[in-house]
């Protein structure tokens, strides 16, 4: 079975979802406790809905957080099946797919949504999003892993995207945690060998797909990109 994707980026899946009748919008929600108390009982729960967060407060309006993106009808409608499967019925469907793809090698391209808001040098400012502080124990606010980390590798000019917690240290600066053996730490430490610092993308409200495809285990030298080419076809 062949995949169907009715969305193209996290808008169209946010919409795609609410057609599911599986999102709900929560005002008024703060970073500080209510939002990542919230998202530990829906993650406790099952069936439970995706929940878009918005007038948090600190934030601008439109300003929002996304959790609990993957469950229910809505994992099938994410990976591009038909909503009746079953989640065994799914996973074979996907794990079909995903087998059978032949990656399509991804392009450069000049422009893009991700073009539209640039901040740089002294606007930059991590702190203008709503990141939330998730856990009691967390060492600070976590704006990843819902985030895809970009990273190419020095020698061979691949690009690999991972998922990694991300930590908001200051306005301008965030941290993320590589474990061994990932192939975003093998990059880390080709650069480090060099003594250069390592190039690095955070991709915050980027693709579900995408974010999905770095949560998986590719084939070293492959981009996730590639894989999510052959997927969408």
């Amino acid at each position: 079975m062949k995949p169907n994707f009715l969305y193209d980026d996290l808008r169209g899946w946010i919409e795609e979802a609410r057609k599911l009748n599986e999102l709900k919008e929560v005002k008024g929600a703060s970073w500080e406790e209510e939002i990542g108390m919230a998202t530990e009982l829906l993650h406790a729960s099952d069936p439970a809905p995706a929940v878009l967060f918005d007038e948090i407060p600190g934030y601008p309006p439109g300003y929002r957080v996304l959790v609990n993106f993957f469950g229910a009808k809505r994992m099938n409608m994410t990976l591009g099946f038909p909503t009746q499967l079953s989640r065994v019925e799914l996973s074979q469907a996907f794990l079909e797919a995903f087998q059978a793809a032949k990656p399509i090698p991804y392009e450069f391209v000049s422009d893009g949504p991700v073009m539209e808001n640039v901040l740089m040098g002294d606007e930059v400012n991590v702190l203008k999003f709503p990141t939330p502080f998730w856990h009691e124990k967390d060492g600070g606010r976590y704006i990843g892993t819902g985030s895809y980390d970009i990273t190419m590798d020095p020698d061979e000019g691949w690009v690999n995207l991972g998922t990694y917690r991300v930590m908001v240290h200051d306005e301008k600066t965030v941290g993320f945690y590589i474990s061994p053996g990932k192939h975003g730490r093998v990059h880390r430490d080709k650069y480090l060998k060099r003594g250069e610092p390592m190039p690095a993308a955070i991709v915050v409200g980027g693709d579900p797909l995408l974010y999905l495809m770095a949560c998986n285990e590719v084939p070293y030298g492959i981009s996730e990109y590639e894989f999510a080419g052959a997927l969408r076809g």
